[in-house]
């Protein structure tokens, strides 16, 4: 998958500056440059910024603390401050209204290309984070809003896959045995890589579900764990987690999601895995419980009808 290439605006009145800034920079990024703050922030208006970069000392940059500031012109945006030693503390006081960090000059091109690496991670990570909280607490509500089993796997999977932003997910669920992961629901996958074959609990992985913990297979082409691993080739699979799901500390099943190339999942992505599994368990159970009732009311129904004659009398 390549890589789309992130935009940085950079904002100073002298075109000498602002034309060393975007040499160093263009090389990796699409680099504008605009030299007053009005015309800076029409740019921001029309969004596609990643990060603006501004000198200090630009004449009328005082003017980006009364501009609404750049967060609410775009609050999406980063912003990184160009300064001299002498006025270190202008610079600070700009990021406390808004901005991600700054750059003493004179500084070099390594010292300028590694402060906007940082900054731009974090900014991926910020968005990535706001993006997966707010899809939570949405599949959360439409969960909660059905007490269909079906539904409730079928929303499971559907959203692991959008929020953890991935190439599939499945959900299984464990016989009465315990012996057999069988997948009750799945998204991205194709149906003949899902009907391969249950998960057997006594192997390997199956077995560390089993009893609690997280797997992590890295290359599915050559983890001797895997039970299936020339049908993973075949579908695109090249890296996968399984998450087990734990009611009142008996597990359940297990949540388990692929990616498309090898890939490695940050604390914070599975720190919210986890809290994703959770509640994911929580809702199965819920579902479960509402169909044994329902089960249970027809059976008793049905044993009540048996007291009464075809003409409803006793």
């Amino acid at each position: 998958m390549v890589k789309e290439q992130e935009k940085i605006l950079v904002l100073d009145d002298k075109d000498i500056a602002s034309d060393s800034v975007r040499r160093i920079l263009e090389s990796e990024y699409i680099v504008h440059v605009s030299n007053s703050v009005s015309d800076a922030l029409n740019m921001l208006h029309n969004g596609g910024f990643d990060l603006l970069i501004t000198d200090v000392r630009t004449p009328d940059a005082k003017d980006l603390k009364t501009m609404e500031s750049v967060s609410e012109v775009d609050p999406n945006v980063s912003f990184i401050v160009i300064t001299e030693s002498s006025t270190v503390n202008s610079a600070v006081e700009t990021m406390k209204s808004g901005a991600a960090d700054y750059v003493t000059k004179p500084f070099t091109p390594d010292q300028l290309t590694d402060l906007v690496h940082r900054v731009l991670e974090s900014r991926k990570i910020r968005l990535d984070q706001n993006f997966r909280d707010r899809r939570f607490e949405e599949l959360k509500r439409k969960i909660s809003s059905t007490l269909n089993l079906k539904e409730v796997l079928g929303l499971i999977v559907e959203g692991i896959v959008t929020m953890a932003k991935v190439k599939g997910a499945t959900l299984s669920l464990l016989d009465k045995d315990r012996e057999m992961l069988r997948v009750y629901a799945y998204s991205g996958l194709s149906k003949e890589y899902v009907d391969k074959g249950p998960l057997d609990s006594s192997k390997s992985i199956g077995e560390s579900i089993i009893s609690g913990k997280d797997v992590w297979v890295e290359n599915a082409a050559t983890d001797p764990r895997l039970q299936y691993p020339a049908e993973a080739v075949r579908e695109g699979i090249s890296s996968i987690l399984s998450l087990p799901l734990i009611v009142r500390g008996i597990v359940i099943g297990c949540l388990r999601v692929y990616t498309g190339e090898v890939r490695t999942f940050s604390k914070d992505e599975i720190d919210f895995l986890h809290k994703f599994a959770d509640q994911a368990a929580i809702a199965i159970e819920n579902a479960r419980s509402y169909e044994d009732v329902m089960d249970e009311y027809e059976v008793i129904k049905d044993d009540l009808w048996d007291f009464f004659d075809p003409y409803g009398y006793l």
